[in-house]
Order: C-alpha cells, then sequence, then structure tokens
C-alpha cells in the first residue's frame, strides 16, 4: 500500500506490541514515525537494502523530536536519512 501523505495505522513491525506509527511513501519503500512512548523512526526501503535503517526520536539531552519534528525532517530529506540535516 502506498501512502501518499503521512497516515496513522497500526505499526505492522510487531503486531502484539500494538504500537501505532505515522507513515508515508517515498519511491520504492516508505518511513514510518512512532507515535507516543514509540519513538521509533523506521526507513524501510526493503531487504538489503542500504537504505533502510532503524533511528529514534529520542535525544539524550531530553529534547526528544516530536512526532510532527520527525515527519518534517524526513520530509525535507525526501525520506532519505542520509540527507537529514541536524
Amino acid at each position: 500500500m502506498k501512502y501518499k501523505t503521512w497516515t496513522l495505522i497500526k505499526w505492522d513491525g510487531n503486531p502484539a506490541l500494538m504500537h501505532k506509527c505515522w507513515r508515508k511513501s517515498f519511491g520504492r519503500g516508505h518511513v514510518s514515525v512512532g507515535v507516543g512512548d514509540f519513538m521509533h523512526i523506521i526507513y524501510s526501503y526493503g531487504p538489503h537494502s542500504k537504505d533502510s535503517l532503524s533511528s529514534s526520536r529520542w535525544r539524550p539531552n531530553g529534547n526528544h523530536l516530536t512526532e510532527q519534528e520527525a515527519m518534517n525532517r524526513v520530509d525535507a530529506a525526501g525520506g532519505n536519512w542520509r540527507k537529514e540535516k541536524y
């Protein structure tokens, strides 16, 4: 399924955990931004892809990225974690 805009869904990475995420499609893959205490950012571009990566909204200084801030960063980088500016 393709998501043209950020869409709130049940995270399918491990359904037993019952997490939710925001998901948006980019090219041949998608990015998921965890909701609430689920602070992961998952770049999914297929098995063995150098573009796939799991990251986090958590920051050691306590200024964690909000869901919206994470989605804005992903959008600004076109869904490519290598192009994100910190």
